[in-house]
Order: C-alpha cells, then sequence, then structure tokens
C-alpha cells in the first residue's frame, strides 16, 4: 500500500509539473507558436511523368537545331511533413533547359524547375530545382530550394532546401526521384 501512495504523489507531481507547459495544451490557436524555428530534416519519394496536355518546351541543342519535351510533368509520391502527395495537383514546370556535350562526347542538361507539392489535406508548398541530367543513363542531381512565402497551410513561413537524385526508369518514360534535406518554420 505504501508503494502505490508513493506512486500516486509521484503521478501528481509529474502532472502538475507539466500542466505548467504550454506543449501540454497544444490547440489550433497555439500552433503558431510551437514551430521550430530550426532545420528539421526532411525525405520524399517521387514519381513523375509527362503531362502530355500541358504543350512544349523548346531546347536548343548544341549542333544546332531544337528538339521539343513535355513542359511539365506531373507528380506523385509521399514525403515527411507532407505525407501523399496529391497527384492531380503536383507538378513540375521547366522554366529554363540547355543541352551541352562533355569532355568526352557525352550528351548532359542543366536545367531549371519550379515545382508545386499538394499535401492530400490541400497545404501546399513551392520550390525551385537547378540540376544536371546525364543523356546516357538518365541520372541527375538537383539542388531545391523552397521559395519564400509559397507555402499554404502547415507549410506558411517555412523555407528550406534539398538535395534530389533521381533517373529515367526503364519504360523511359517515367522519372523517380529522392530528395533528401530540411525545412525551417518560421
Amino acid at each position: 500500500m505504501k508503494t502505490l501512495k508513493y506512486f500516486f504523489v509521484m503521478a501528481v507531481i509529474l502532472l502538475a509539473g507539466c500542466a505548467q507547459d504550454d506543449t501540454l495544451f497544444e490547440t489550433q490557436d497555439n500552433l503558431e507558436l510551437k514551430k521550430a524555428k530550426v532545420p528539421i530534416p526532411f525525405k520524399g519519394e517521387w514519381y513523375s511523368v509527362p503531362d502530355m496536355e500541358s504543350g512544349f518546351y523548346s531546347v536548343p541543342l548544341p549542333w544546332g537545331g531544337n528538339m521539343y519535351i513535355t513542359n511539365r510533368m506531373l507528380m506523385s509520391g509521399k514525403g515527411s511533413h507532407l505525407g501523399k502527395i496529391d497527384a492531380e495537383k503536383s507538378y513540375g514546370t521547366i522554366t529554363e533547359m540547355k543541352v551541352f556535350l562533355d569532355e568526352n562526347g557525352n550528351l548532359f542538361s542543366v536545367q531549371s524547375t519550379i515545382t508545386f507539392l499538394v499535401a492530400a489535406n490541400g497545404d501546399s508548398v513551392a520550390l525551385t530545382s537547378k540540376g544536371r541530367q546525364s543523356w546516357v543513363d538518365g541520372s541527375f542531381v538537383s539542388q531545391d530550394e523552397i521559395i519564400p512565402g509559397s507555402g499554404t497551410g502547415r507549410f506558411k513561413g517555412v523555407t528550406g532546401s534539398a538535395v534530389t537524385v533521381g533517373g529515367w526508369l526503364e519504360d523511359g518514360v517515367g522519372v523517380w526521384s529522392k530528395s533528401e534535406g530540411y525545412l525551417v518554420y518560421e
């Protein structure tokens, strides 16, 4: 019985101490106060396919002439803090693309994109990417930066960056990628 009283008293002391902590009673009204303001890890896995109805982007080739690629990629996948993204509203749009030959005569492209990621609940964030893609094996790497002020819902005021790696799928149509970086909530 003495042990039971001891545990009861310790539980009351623990609860009384926690009652002074604002995070115990987190509500939608005071959620804004809980944002970390420190880098929080972010990871995502994406699959993209061309949006054939978005129009085409003209890409100048190093030997002259142009080639045309779809202007937009539709995206699906999931990410930490996003959960499953809304595949009907998430997409990446090419803003610039140039094709080059490396010292071995292999083609590669350098491109810039703007990507809009929409979570299943409608919260969204936009980011810019600048990357390099090999035309030999389809692999690419890009540096991504969240566009300040682009976030809505739980992403309002978020900043951050990520590195994305990926490549063409065997079907030659789709692209897979993985992102890893951080978010900072202000």
